[in-house]
């Protein structure tokens, strides 16, 4: 991206740190506060995801004022733009991406064992990005070890951190 652009992404970005942000915010207000057990607040599971989401905001913040003051807001949209970003490779990444883990969040988790839909994803994101087009099979097998190891060992270790160090309970 060039630097010209940079005061235009960051006006577009800011918005949706914003908007994520305060989507935060609502939802860890829903959280159970445990008021009534006589606790500490600070033990309650709404804290971090709120104090994660008022900084979201916070942060949104500051990035539209800085895109702001740098005319950020004029963002010059037009046909040509927008038929040279659906073009561009770095769309093409992001899209895939973006619907990797919308397929992992939406379908794959909940549905299957966390390891395994885990272990998918890893292995088709690295996959995707790593498989080359015109290149037999055979050829990489190497790249396809890798995809499988790194698969194999990040989904372990994700579990294994949050079921033996956070003490959280997988469903399946």
């Amino acid at each position: 991206m060039k630097e010209s652009n940079m005061p235009k992404a960051d006006f577009l970005m800011s918005i949706v740190l914003m908007i994520f942000g305060i989507s935060v915010l609502i939802n860890a207000s829903g959280m159970p506060n445990f008021a009534d057990q006589n606790v500490s607040p600070y033990s309650a599971p709404g804290v971090v995801p709120t104090l994660l989401g008022a900084i979201f905001l916070l942060l949104g913040m500051i990035m539209l004022i800085r895109s702001i003051l740098r005319k950020g807001y004029r963002l010059g949209i037009t046909r040509n733009n927008i038929a040279a970003w659906f073009k561009d490779q770095t769309t093409h990444r992001f899209l895939i991406t973006l619907g990797l883990s919308v397929v992992y969040a939406l379908i794959l988790l909940g549905r299957m064992h966390f390891l395994l839909a885990t272990g998918l994803y890893m292995f088709s994101f690295v996959v995707l990005f790593e498989y080359k087009r015109g290149v037999g099979l055979f050829a990489q097998k190497k790249t396809l070890l890798m995809a499988l190891l790194l698969a194999v060992l990040t989904s372990g270790s994700i579990y294994w951190v949050f079921r033996y160090l956070f003490l959280v309970n997988f469903p399946g």
